[in-house]
């Protein structure tokens, strides 16, 4: 038997995607982004507001990573997920996180953090989907 429950966004679990990226002096930045998801096989959509660093940073640099936050992690990430890096520049190293240079793109990894994704930016869209039913 289906149930309606009217309109909600309702696609979960959600992982936690820790988004790294340079400053513009070259220091790691790393965000917690609340939404993401699969485009393509080889494509993944992040949903970023403009008023945030990262969003800055992906826009100068054209790279990023994207991290899953871990049981182990779930202090650093919530840090550096309320956080902000126009605040707090240095908030990377204030978490204990431990930045080393991307192997694929311009962007940093965590060695705390077990998987990573190394993305290279294809297009920046402003694109709203409304559910319905």
């Amino acid at each position: 038997m289906k149930k309606d429950f009217g309109v909600k966004n309702w696609i979960f679990p959600m992982p936690v995607l820790m988004i790294g990226t340079y400053n513009e002096d070259g220091t790691a930045d790393m965000m917690n982004a609340a939404w993401g998801g699969i485009t393509y096989d080889d494509q993944i959509t992040i949903c970023i507001g403009t008023a945030h660093k990262t969003w800055k940073n992906i826009a100068a640099r054209k790279s990023f990573t994207v991290a899953f936050g871990t049981a182990e992690t779930v202090r650093q990430c919530d840090y550096l997920g309320i956080t902000s890096g126009n605040d707090t520049p240095d908030k990377v190293a204030r978490c204990g996180f431990t930045p080393v240079k991307g192997k694929f793109a311009d962007a940093p990894v965590m060695e705390e953090l077990p998987l990573v994704l190394e993305c290279e930016l294809v297009s920046m869209d402003k694109a709203l989907c409304k559910v319905v039913g």
